[in-house]
């Protein structure tokens, strides 16, 4: 029995003096994972003086139970000295407020926004979670049922920079015996007595039959894993030089370029919340006749396929108004030559100042009579004639004359051939956006 205790604490230990973790935020439920997490944290604690605290979750979703499991772990944290901050969530209201999620991951999504505020504020090192071997191989069986790459397959990080798993490379078994070796007990959460949920239904049924036929299938998966996470890191590599290739900013790629596939796809909108799923269906129409195609990746950004481009589209940035400047200058040959070689339109030259002018989106029926030009054209044929992307069409703006709504200027596109500068003028005004 000693021996085991030796084995979980001196892994522990090595495991935060590998890091060079001081201090440490362990998520207690109550289980036994958790349980013997924290105890092992608190035993060598003193020995190597590591500062620990602890974080309980009451989700109100098994009734008594929930009460049951956080009483538990207060008594458990007070025995052991350990300072416990308590949460409790109103699960179904935020489900209310974000539909399309499961209850899983509402209290992930909960959980982990409280862990990651906790730790900031008392400054501690990294949130420690009890995931052991037999999650490991958990979650790589459920990301290869998703249809997931090599990211997927390699199943957890140990250590991602804020989260640690110092029992990673643990097996169930023996953290069970590691508790009975200390004597400690543990809550045992009735839903994980069931196979309603995807996980639990992996852990109570498909492990042990595969066990049965293949004795010693954990450990063989186990040794699977940590092949796949050290190769993962070549295929990452590739990956990154890739995108770097292919992508001249962090919001566009050249998706039609040679080499692209699924997985730099789902690289490139990983970020910014797209999936496997979106990826391996923009994959697919690379192959189609070329049609301007958009994918909501988030609630936040979208994937718009344009001509030769892949490009995140920010709704909330993009929201944003573009910002312009006015600057009175003089009017010499200088300033003359600079209005000849505005051949961009970025810049507007007009008589009078902003006092007479007012910018704004374009309108449906807006038309502007276009310098050098007879008649008038609509903007909307302007614009769409320039052929730009939807970033660049979302912060077109017009110049408009207040006195009689004339349109006087694109915003880097088109000039009217109402209100140019008189040259015998002693000044005129510079318009140009700043951003």
């Amino acid at each position: 029995m000693k021996e085991i205790v030796r084995k979980i604490e001196n892994s522990v230990h090595g495991f935060l003096k590998t890091g060079n973790i001081r201090s440490v935020l362990v998520a207690v439920s109550g289980g036994a994972d958790s349980v013997a997490l924290l105890c092992a944290c608190a035993r060598i604690a003193t020995r190597y003086s590591i500062h620990v605290e602890a974080v309980n979750c009451n989700f109100h979703l098994r009734g008594t139970e929930s009460d049951r499991d956080s009483s538990f772990t207060a008594d458990l944290c007070r025995r052991l000295g350990i300072r416990l901050h308590q949460l409790e969530y109103d699960v179904n209201a935020y489900l209310k407020g974000h539909p399309g999620i499961s209850t899983e991951m509402a209290c992930r999504e909960l959980r982990y926004s409280d862990f990651f505020r906790i730790a900031k504020e008392r400054d501690l090192d990294r949130i420690a979670v009890a995931h052991n071997s037999d999650d490991d191989i958990e979650t790589m069986l459920l990301n290869m049922l998703r249809g997931s790459g090599t990211r997927g397959l390699r199943g957890m990080d140990v250590d991602n920079g804020r989260l640690i798993r110092p029992l990673l490379c643990v097996s169930r078994a023996d953290i069970e015996a590691y508790l009975e070796a200390i004597r400690q007990d543990y809550i045992t959460d009735s839903s994980n007595l069931t196979s309603d949920y995807r996980r639990n239904y992996i852990r109570r049924d498909v492990l042990p039959l595969l066990e049965s036929r293949w004795p010693g299938a954990r450990k063989t998966l186990n040794k699977t894993l940590s092949i796949i996470k050290e190769e993962s890191g070549i295929i990452e590599d590739f990956y990154n030089r890739e995108l770097a290739r292919l992508c001249p900013d962090k919001e566009t790629m050249l998706i039609y370029s040679e080499g692209v596939n699924t997985g730099i796809i789902l690289r490139f909108i990983e970020p910014y919340g797209g999936n496997s799923d979106i990826a391996n269906g923009i994959r697919k129409c690379l192959d189609k006749e070329f049609k301007e195609r958009t994918w909501q990746l988030s609630e936040r950004y979208e994937a718009v396929l344009e001509r030769d481009r892949l490009i995140i589209f920010d709704n909330e940035k993009d929201e944003e108004d573009p910002k312009f400047l006015w600057t009175k200058i003089e009017i010499n040959p200088e300033t003359i030559a600079n209005v000849k070689n505005n051949r961009g339109q970025d810049i507007a030259f007009l008589p009078y100042g902003e006092s007479e002018y007012v910018i704004r989106r374009p309108a449906i029926g807006d038309r502007i009579a276009p310098l050098g030009m007879r008649g008038t054209r609509l903007v909307s044929d302007i614009i769409s004639d320039a052929k730009l992307d939807r970033k660049t069409k979302s912060r077109i703006r017009v110049l408009v004359r207040k006195s009689d709504s004339e349109i006087i200027w694109i915003s880097g596109l088109k000039r009217s051939r109402h209100d140019l500068i008189r040259l015998d003028s002693e000044s005129c005004f510079k318009l140009e956006s700043v951003n």
